[in-house]
Parts: structure tokens; C-alpha cells; sequence
């Protein structure tokens, strides 16, 4: 946001300086000078409206996006953590089956130690 803020205040004083500038620079009449002063003037407020304007709705679009964002690493962590506990579900009769086929060869293995002493 900062940097929005200042790519604006750096768009508001460039137009001001450049138009003051054309302004001074320019030969005409007192009465041309304000004509053009008074132009100026209600394009860099017609400017600022819509930047102001641009502001509010970029600041709103923001909260929308971050409120969104929130809302689907919400539903995204639900969801990863009823995979897990699914695989869990899967996993454990073979788990348990796994354990009985090793606790089988441990058996073995112990027999075939104690006849070959």
C-alpha cells in the first residue's frame, strides 16, 4: 500500500510541477494565465477525484482478495486434513497386518537361532 501511496502523492506533485511550470513558461496575458490557472485547476481536481476514487476501490478490492484468501487456506486445510486422517484410516488394518507378518518372522528367526546352537 505504501507504494501506491507514493506513485500517487508522486503523480499529484509531478502534474502540479509540470503544470506550474508550462504556466510560467508560457507567454500570455493576465487574462489568459487565469483561464489556463483556472483550467489547470479543475483537471487536477477531476485528477484527484479519480484518484481518490481509483484508491477506494483498489483498497476494497484488497480486502476482498484477502478475505477470500483466508476462506480457501481455510477449506484447503480442512481438506488436507481429512486426507490425512482418510490415508490413516486406509493404513491402519495393514499396519496391523504388517506387524503380525514381522512379529511371524521374528518367531522364525529366534526358532532357527536356537537350533542352530
Amino acid at each position: 500500500m505504501a507504494k501506491n501511496t507514493s506513485f500517487f502523492t508522486g503523480l499529484i506533485v509531478g502534474g502540479i510541477v509540470g503544470g506550474i511550470a508550462t504556466l510560467l513558461t508560457t507567454p500570455s496575458s493576465g487574462k489568459e494565465l487565469r483561464a489556463n490557472l483556472q483550467a489547470n485547476r479543475k483537471r487536477l481536481d477531476t485528477t484527484l477525484q479519480q484518484l481518490k476514487n481509483e484508491s477506494i476501490i483498489l483498497k476494497n478490492q484488497m480486502k476482498e482478495a484477502a478475505i477470500e484468501g483466508t476462506q480457501v487456506v481455510k477449506e484447503v486445510s480442512a481438506d488436507i486434513k481429512n486426507a490425512i486422517n482418510q490415508f490413516k484410516q486406509e493404513i491402519e488394518p495393514h499396519k496391523i497386518e504388517l506387524q503380525k507378518e514381522i512379529d511371524e518372522v521374528e518367531k522364525k528367526i529366534k526358532q532357527l537361532e536356537q537350533t542352530l546352537h
